[in-house]
């Protein structure tokens, strides 16, 4: 029978799968306990994916012949293929107890590490594995996996590269080493290699899928929508592509088809919170408000902490009006959790983007206890528009000081020349954020205060004027305009600091407002592109648009200027809340889904009384609020 054995032996190794069964069949029935037998049927009943059957078999051989590595090795593959991993790392180790230097039993133990997320455990095994076989493509590949899983992304950038050498057409290592270079900033690297892993593997979807990722978080949002659907073409039931392509669609503007794509994923798995997020957002930025919601609802049910889902569902109820259930889950802005979502689509027109508020630590917050003979920190967060808009709310929380009440309010260094009088008066210590902070006993953030006070849409506190320019300032500006015989209004069209795409529009959509006879152009924007002060340098009606640029050194410049114009033009920027606080006559120029702050289906604003808002009809469409713009300061 051993002849028998010997032919099968051959065909298994000449890939005749069936001829090999027979045979080893027909020795096990002529010698039940034929150890070589029962392993290699045991071997190939594995290849056919028989894994249950093949545990069986070669642990009988096993039993057999306990003191050969070879058969432990077997039987843990068999094992790990069943998902039995604890069992399989077990027979591994007894591998190597009985042949320390089996390469390849160090190689499979650290893939069974690796699949149970012992990456450290997995880093050790491939290197003993990549110590005895030094040549191995593949035990340097993993080894790289396991390190880029530690967060040793450079070491295992450099594991990959010695994979490629050995191996050049090592497509898994090639988009291996794009996720590690990834990882260290390395975008550009990223890219090449992910396409170097679709040359040598066109099908290869995690590629596609890892190159349209960075593609996207580059801002090539076009072609990474074709990169998600190269990965889609190849895998259509693949929840994560399809939550990109409605990222990158997204980010295109296309929102009724990210909404398409968002809801495939969410039919291939109901429990997408990240999906859901992005579907609510993708709703509130076509205005439907109560599509939003549910959504926003869903993620929360999918994933109840997840901060950004709150902090957008507040939004969308702030944008309503709604302040009884906006005003508490805006809290969640706090949460730095909330900016932390790992996608790009969570584009609320809010201050989303803008950096966490750190707060004083160790200082217990205010929420609306008395407060005593004791010092309350009010700080400033987000932006300067952020700042110049909830300042309104300071002086209701003077009204609730005591005998011996100390307030300290902190705000971005550039607003303190335009606040120091107000906070003079109302004997407020102001001082700038980085500058040392007296001590606190109480602290709140800035933007906090409308919920600690209670406010509701219909009674929000609008003193107007609420700032003015100070009286040096007023001065140093006086004159500097020119005479009286033109209409002079103050213009901005993109952010003072921060470009934001929802926020600004190009220099040539201001074409119809200046072609408008009779009126001076005030630039109120500090900073201006090469590019726009290339274009105005060339105007045809350079002489009416006058830049003041650094002569603006902050805001108290500003609002000087401000107080000498017949009005403003702005999009939604802090020199419209500049604007609105000094009372100023606005016109503010908005996308269509705009800043919670300006709500919704309205052209008036309970914050600022004297201002105009002149929305997109639909997203995108700059042209008609300007030319609406124009016509009503053509009118007067």
């Amino acid at each position: 029978m051993e002849q028998v054995f010997v032919r099968a032996f051959a065909a298994h190794r000449d890939g005749r799968l069936e001829d090999a069964e027979r045979g080893y069949r027909a020795t096990l029935a002529a010698d039940p306990v034929h150890v070589d037998a029962l392993h290699m049927l045991g071997v190939l009943r594995h290849q056919k994916g028989q894994h249950a059957e093949a545990a069986d078999l070669v642990r009988r051989a096993v039993d057999l012949r306990p003191e050969d590595a070879a058969l432990q090795l077997n039987l843990g593959n068999a094992l790990k293929a069943m998902g039995e991993l604890d069992n399989a790392i077990e027979r591994f180790r007894n591998a190597l107890t009985l042949a320390p230097t089996f390469a390849l039993a160090h190689y499979n133990l650290g893939n069974a590490y690796a699949a149970i997320g012992r990456h450290e455990d997995a880093m050790y095994a491939f290197e003993h594995a990549v110590r005895l076989q030094p040549g191995d493509a593949s035990s340097h590949n993993n080894l790289g996996n396991a390190l880029h899983a530690l967060g040793r992304h450079a070491e295992a950038a450099e594991s990959f590269r010695r994979a490629l050498k050995i191996r050049p057409g090592h497509a898994g290592a090639h988009n291996n080493l794009g996720m590690a270079l990834n990882a260290l900033g390395d975008s550009a690297g990223a890219v090449e290699h992910f396409q170097k892993a679709l040359r040598a593997q066109p099908r290869f979807v995690a590629a596609h899928f890892n190159l349209a990722n960075t593609l996207d978080a580059t801002g090539y949002h076009a072609h990474a929508v074709a990169g998600y659907e190269e990965a889609l073409a190849l895998q259509p039931q693949f929840p994560p592509a399809l939550f990109g392509l409605g990222n990158a669609l997204a980010a295109l503007g296309r929102h009724d088809e990210a909404i398409a794509a968002y809801e495939r994923a969410i039919g291939l798995d109901p429990k997408f919170s990240l999906a859901w997020l992005a579907l609510g957002t993708a709703q509130h930025a076509l205005g439907r408000h109560a599509a939003a919601l549910r959504a926003f609802d869903e993620a929360l049910r999918a994933r109840p902490d997840l901060a950004a889902a709150h902090l957008n569902r507040s939004l969308t109820w702030l944008t309503l009006g709604d302040f009884r259930r906006g005003l508490p889950e805006y809290e969640w802005r706090l949460d730095p959790t909330s900016r932390d979502v790992g996608f790009s689509a969570l584009g609320l027109p809010s201050r989303t983007s803008a950096p966490v508020p750190t707060c004083a630590q160790g200082v217990p917050r205010w929420r609306g206890e008395p407060l005593g003979e004791r010092t309350l920190l009010i700080h400033a967060e987000q932006g300067f528009g952020d700042t110049l808009q909830f300042v309104r709310f300071v002086p209701s929380v003077i009204a609730l000081a005591q005998a011996g009440t100390r307030i300290v309010l902190e705000v971005q260094a550039p607003l303190v020349p335009l606040i120091a009088p107000a906070a003079h008066a109302a004997r407020i210590t102001l001082v700038a954020q980085g500058a040392p902070r007296p001590q606190a006993d109480l602290q709140c953030p800035l933007l906090s205060l409308p919920l600690v006070l209670g406010t509701t849409f219909d009674a929000l506190p609008a003193p107007m004027p609420y700032l003015a320019a100070p009286t040096a300032y007023r001065r140093k500006w006086r004159g500097s305009l020119g005479g009286q015989a033109r209409r002079k209004i103050g213009l901005a069209w993109s952010g003072r600091i921060h470009k934001h795409e929802n926020r600004s529009m190009p220099l040539a959509a201001l074409e119809p407002l200046f072609a408008l006879d009779g009126i001076d152009w005030i630039v109120l924007q500090p900073q201006l592109t090469d590019a726009e002060h290339a274009a105005l340098d060339v105007h045809p009606r350079a002489r009416s648009i006058h830049r003041l640029g650094e002569k603006l050194a902050d805001f108290a410049d500003t609002a000087a200027v401000i107080e000498r114009l017949d009005a403003v033009v702005s999009i939604d920027t802090s020199i419209a809340h500049l604007a609105g606080a000094l009372d100023a006559r606005l016109w503010l120029m908005l996308p269509f889904a705009a800043d919670w702050r300006w709500f919704a289906n309205t052209d008036a604003s309970p914050w600022y009384p004297r201002a105009r808002l002149v929305r997109q009809p639909r997203p995108g469409a700059w042209d008609e609020v300007v030319a609406q713009v124009a016509s009503a300061l053509r009118e007067g």
